[in-house]
């Protein structure tokens, strides 16, 4: 079967809802990743290598109902992780532990045990000194209106 479109719409909702997982009262956290890896939905936390220069610490998103909206130009469904003060960025501070090279960023429950989503960077970036940063845009989840077959 194929759902009306308010059924569909509902799966954003309830998924920037689901108190489990990414409305979890104790945020969710953003990692960088320092090796290269696929993204799998098998993948665990540790089958990565978190970024660990001065400055790459995990950020706390907000806490609570993320958000959900629909994709005009495409019907698809999307789950917005709600951003930290100061964005999405990351700033190396001294040259320990450097050089790194950035692959992409894990989502993970607030303790950084469990895996919630991964992303690559459209291209690896190379921390070598103090000063340089990673920013990425929002986390954000899509919930495709076609599935490619």
């Amino acid at each position: 079967m194929k759902p009306v479109k308010a059924i569909r719409l509902t799966l954003g909702e309830l998924m920037a809802a689901d108190t489990a997982y990414l409305a979890n009262a104790a945020a969710t956290k953003i990692a960088l990743v320092k090796e290269a890896f696929t993204p799998d939905e098998n993948l665990a936390i540790g089958d990565l290598t978190l970024a660990d220069f001065t400055g790459s610490t995990p950020l706390a998103l907000g806490a609570g109902t993320q958000l959900a909206g629909n994709d005009p130009e495409t019907g698809d469904q999307r789950v917005t992780m709600k951003d930290p003060a100061g964005g999405l960025r990351w700033e190396s501070t001294n040259t320990a532990n450097l050089p790194q090279t950035i692959y992409g960023f894990a989502l993970t429950d607030n303790a950084g045990t469990g895996l919630l989503a991964t992303e690559l960077l459209p291209n690896p970036l190379t921390i070598t000194e103090a000063g340089q940063e990673v920013t990425i845009g929002s986390a954000r989840f899509t919930i495709v209106l076609e599935p490619v077959s």
